[in-house]
């Protein structure tokens, strides 16, 4: 590491472009990795190599990115080994070998980095599995003598750091982790450019920090000028620009020019390494070193801002009267309401009246439960809000919304002055309707918990928005439930709502849970309403359990009135029981009936709201 090291303190590097979309280009498989070309076609490759070279590049990637058994099987190796560990030995080991063949054949000095690209994970793998496959990577490539070891196109932190720890314990290799953003400076986990270089930069087992692909040169530039890199080390590998789709094969336009002017622009900011990624070629990189005095002494410029300091800033309780409440130790009601299948809000509108008669705190609204249609419970709660000011709390689905249109919906959101927000998966969409209708889970709730608290940090800091998640109490596995509710307190979560309580059962693993975890955390209280609705609770709802007792208080033939008089008398116990458990009580309106949630509250706010 010390001569790669020493050089990047007196000069910049010019790394190659692209690998995967220059190999189907020149030997074209559809579908088919250009890591296999370590096995079919060495001499392809190591061609590939030496065109980078005789363009100018100083700094090679093996053509090991996708070298991982998940991907090398699904192109037909490996499927019938016993033993995947050699698959991918085999083909780092070739891909690291005829990189370095090429560079001993250029005449020059020319640095390779081996190249560690994101395992996979869909499928049976587990983490552990996973962790092991990117360790038994790092182990191959310190073997094999690496001087540099590049993780590319990852979107968090959450295999590199433990990884980049092992090659240190074992090694000096010098260890770069390079991230994939979108345009708006995002991974597909919903971290910032800035944060993971603010992660990365604060790690000692990284020595280098980078951004490749996913977006084009122009675009890079943005997010990197809002950057400061202080002393880092940065490398900067933008795609050649956006790809058409033509017969089922991505294509990038030829743009030779235009990115060899943006990644000048890039180089004036001071970036350590320059290359390409999808889309770009030789003649890329060799206009790029054209253009770029490699000898000229490197100036940092300051980042740019939106025009304001922005201060990092938790969600403080003094701004938010829900949390101020939770933090004085006294009880908080929230009440659920269903947005309308229709436009029509006056029943909701009505309910909300009546429930701001009585000691409840806030309004939340549900995002389309059970995968069903439901007007927006963002937008809902805006109209609520500014109308009868009284403070909502939507729940955000992770089901329906890709990643730009969740941002554009929490910035809508804001500016209307909405701050609390429920953070859930989502329910699936019904088996019958997902042939016409499309789940997106571009986040589940913790990665969206974690873009929210982003946010935060760089549009929201003067008044943070607050939010929670659900917990699932009756998990079979209670403590991986715990570990869920852990990450989701890293991820900025205040609080916690629960399933629906219906037995002191419920309750008990309730105070099981508050004794392990410090958070706030609401008692879920969905009053039945008669024998049939028992029966469906019990029944039908996954994961909610009604026990034989509480069903026993119904009676087929009781009437509307008496039926609403044993859910009363019900959720008046549940919230005894529960009164010095939880921090505050979440009712679940049954069929829009709020008076009868007025009823409960009424009843029972002399000893159990306090």
């Amino acid at each position: 590491m010390s001569n790669f090291k020493d050089f990047l303190k007196r000069n910049r590097l010019i790394m190659d472009g692209a690998m995967g979309t220059y190999y189907s280009q020149k030997f074209s498989r559809r579908g088919e990795p250009s890591e296999i070309g370590n096995f079919d076609a060495p001499d392809v490759i190591k061609e590939i190599h030496m065109e980078y070279i005789r363009a100018g590049a100083n700094l090679i990637r093996t053509n090991t990115f996708a070298g991982n058994y998940t991907t090398l099987k699904r192109a037909g190796y490996g499927g019938e080994s016993h033993n995947p560990a050699a698959v991918v030995r085999r083909c780092l080991t070739w891909g690291f070998n005829i990189a370095r063949e090429a560079v001993n054949t250029c005449g020059r000095p020319v640095f390779i980095a081996a190249d560690i690209g994101p395992i996979p994970e869909y499928g049976q793998r587990d983490e552990k599995e996973i962790m092991d496959e990117y360790l038994l990577m790092a182990k191959t490539f310190i073997e094999l003598g690496a001087d540099i070891i590049l993780f590319e196109t990852f979107s968090d932190l959450k295999y590199i750091l433990p990884v980049a720890q092992y090659i240190k314990e074992h090694s000096d290799i010098f260890v770069m982790a390079s991230f994939c953003l979108n345009k708006f400076g995002y991974t597909k986990s919903g971290i910032s450019g800035k944060k993971l270089l603010e992660m990365a930069g604060n790690d000692l087992n990284i020595d280098g920090i980078g951004f490749n692909c996913g977006i084009g040169a122009a675009h890079m530039h943005q997010i990197l000028k809002r950057m400061d890199f202080g002393d880092k080390i940065i490398l900067a590998a933008p795609n050649s620009g956006y790809p058409d789709t033509i017969r089922d094969r991505s294509v990038y336009q030829e743009n030779v020019g235009y990115f060899t002017d943006k990644m000048e622009e890039i180089f004036g900011l001071g970036v350590n390494i320059i290359g390409g990624c999808c889309g770009t070629t030789p003649e890329y990189i060799r206009e790029m070193g054209k253009a770029v005095d490699l000898s000229r002494e490197m100036v940092r410029r300051h980042a740019l801002d939106k025009g304001h300091d922005r201060k990092k800033e938790t969600p403080s309780s003094s701004a938010n009267p829900l949390m101020e409440r939770l933090e004085q130790g006294k009880k908080a009601v929230v009440v659920e309401l269903d947005p309308p299948y229709d436009g029509d809000l006056e029943k909701i509108i009505q309910a909300v009246e009546l429930l701001k008669t009585q000691d409840v705190h806030m309004i939340t609204l549900s995002d389309s439960p059970m995968g069903k249609m439901r007007a927006d419970s963002m937008m809902v709660g805006a109209r609520i809000q500014k109308e009868l000011d009284f403070p909502v709390m939507p729940h955000i689905s992770c089901r329906d919304r890709n990643q730009i249109a969740m941002g554009g919906a929490f910035l809508g959101a804001y500016l209307n002055d909405i701050r609390n927000f429920l953070i859930v998966t989502g329910d699936p969409v019904p088996a019958g309707d997902r042939t016409v209708i499309s789940s997106v889970y571009d986040f589940n709730s913790i990665t969206l918990m974690e873009y929210l608290k982003q946010m935060n940090e760089e549009y929201f800091s003067q008044d943070p928005v607050v939010y929670g998640g659900a917990l699932n109490y009756g998990r079979p596995n209670l403590e991986k439930e715990i570990q869920r509710m852990e990450k989701k307190i890293r991820a900025g979560a205040s609080y916690f709502l629960t399933q629906p309580l219906y037995s002191q059962e419920d309750i008990d693993r309730i105070a099981y849970i508050k004794s392990r975890v410090k958070t706030k955390i609401f008692g879920g209280i969905m009053p039945l309403v008669s024998y049939r609705n028992a029966l469906f609770m019990k029944n039908e709802i996954y994961g909610i359990h009604v026990p034989d007792e509480v069903i026993a208080r119904y009676d087929p033939q009781m009437t509307r009135e008496e039926g609403e008089a044993a859910g009363i008398r019900c959720a008046l116990e549940l919230m005894d029981k529960m009164k010095d458990v939880v921090d505050g009580y979440y009712f679940m309106v049954p069929f829009n009936r709020a008076s009868m949630i007025c009823r409960i509250i009424e009843k029972g706010k002399a000893g159990m709201l306090c």
